[in-house]
C-alpha cells in the first residue's frame, strides 16, 4: 500500500513538472511573439474621369516573428474634409512566412456626386483633402487577435465635365432652296486646370427635325475656369426642311434646339490626359442675320 502511495506521489511531481514547463514555455513564447509593422508604400490614383476616381494604397506588412502568422482583414474609413465619407470590413486571408513580408492593396472608390452630395462645399473647390484610416487584424500565436493600425492622407483634383451653351445660330447666306448656317457654341472649363478640346462629333436637330451632323475639326485650349467658342459650320437644305425653317431664318427669332455631341477631350492632369464625354444639350437659341 505504501509502494502505491509512493509511485502517485512520484507521478503527481512529474505531471506537475510537465505542467509547468508546459507554462514556461507558453509564457517564453508569448514573450517571443511581436506585433506585425505596417506601412504605406505606395498610393496611386488608379483612374480619373468625370465621374469619379479609384485609389489604391499599398501597404507593405512585416512579420517579425520566427513562426508564420495569417492576416484575417482589415477595416478602413475613408474621410473627405473632416467628415466622414465611407467605411467597412474586408475579410481576407493571408499567409505571412516567419519574418516574411507581403504587400497587401487597400482600394477605394468614390463617386464626385457623392462627394459633392456628402460633403458640399467640395462643389466649389478645385480639391479636397482626404484621409484614409485602416486597420489591419492578425491572427497570433497564444495572443491571439491583434489589430494593426495604418494612415494616409493627401488631396485630389475635383473633376467636372465642361459646360457647354448653344449662344446662337448665325445665318451666313440664305437662298430659296437652302442656307449655310453658324452655330455657335460657348465652352465653359469649369476646372482648376487646363482643358482641351480636340474632336467633337455632332447632331443638331431643330424644331424636332435633324437639320445637320458633322465634326469640329478645330481643337479648342481652356485655361483654368475659363470660357471659350467653337463654332459648328453646316449648310440646310428648304427641300427636305420645309417652308417653315426658311421662314424662321428669314424672320430670325428663336429656335427649338437639340444638340448631341461626342467630345474628345484632353487635359493638363497627367492621370487624365485622355477622355471622351457624350453630351446632350436641349433649349432655345437664338436665330440672327
Amino acid at each position: 500500500m505504501r509502494r502505491y502511495t509512493i509511485l502517485s506521489l512520484v507521478l503527481a511531481a512529474a505531471a506537475a513538472g510537465a505542467l509547468l514547463a508546459g507554462c514556461a514555455s507558453l509564457g517564453e513564447l508569448s514573450r517571443g511573439i511581436q506585433k506585425p509593422q505596417a506601412r504605406i508604400v505606395g498610393t496611386a490614383i488608379e483612374s480619373l474621369s468625370f465621374e469619379g476616381a479609384a485609389l489604391r494604397f499599398d501597404v507593405e506588412i512585416t512579420n517579425p516573428n520566427p513562426v508564420g502568422i495569417e492576416l484575417a482583414g482589415f477595416d478602413y474609413e475613408l474621410v473627405i474634409e473632416g467628415e466622414p465619407f465611407v467605411s467597412g470590413t474586408v475579410d481576407r486571408r493571408v499567409g505571412l512566412a516567419a519574418r516574411g513580408r507581403s504587400v497587401v492593396p487597400v482600394p477605394v472608390e468614390l463617386t464626385f456626386q457623392r462627394v459633392f452630395d456628402s460633403v458640399t462645399r467640395v462643389a466649389a473647390q478645385d480639391e479636397f483633402a482626404y484621409a484614409l484610416a485602416t486597420g489591419f487584424s492578425f491572427d497570433l500565436p497564444v495572443l491571439g487577435r491583434v489589430r494593426v493600425p495604418v494612415s494616409a492622407a493627401g488631396t485630389l483634383p475635383v473633376v467636372r465635365a465642361p459646360r457647354l451653351r448653344a449662344s446662337s445660330l448665325r445665318v451666313q447666306s440664305l437662298s430659296l432652296s437652302g442656307a449655310s448656317l453658324v452655330l455657335e457654341v460657348e465652352v465653359e472649363n469649369r476646372n482648376g486646370f487646363g482643358l482641351s478640346l480636340e474632336g467633337l462629333d455632332y447632331a443638331f436637330a431643330g424644331n424636332g427635325q435633324p437639320w445637320a451632323a458633322g465634326s469640329a475639326a478645330r481643337p479648342l485650349g481652356l485655361g483654368p475656369h475659363a470660357l471659350g467658342r467653337i463654332d459648328l459650320s453646316f449648310q440646310i437644305s428648304f427641300a427636305a426642311l420645309g417652308r417653315s425653317a426658311y421662314q424662321l431664318l428669314l424672320g430670325g427669332g428663336p429656335l427649338r434646339y437639340e444638340l448631341q455631341a461626342d467630345l474628345e477631350l484632353g487635359t493638363s492632369l497627367p492621370v487624365l490626359p485622355k477622355a471622351s464625354l457624350p453630351l446632350r444639350l436641349q433649349g432655345e437659341v437664338q436665330v440672327v442675320r
